[in-house]
């Protein structure tokens, strides 16, 4: 692992997950409210989309 660019929200309490092309799903966590959406990055392009 290392640091990257951030995600569009900041976030905690939530899962990532390596997908099997690379890309890392981050789904859930708190940021004061429970969030209910996801972002995937793209270590490659070094892109988060929602």
């Amino acid at each position: 692992w290392s640091n990257t660019g951030s995600g569009n929200y900041g976030r905690y309490s939530h899962t990532a997950s390596v997908l099997a092309n690379g890309q890392v799903l981050v789904v859930g966590g708190l940021n004061g409210v429970a969030f209910s959406n996801a972002e995937l990055y793209d270590p490659l392009a070094a892109v988060w989309t929602t």
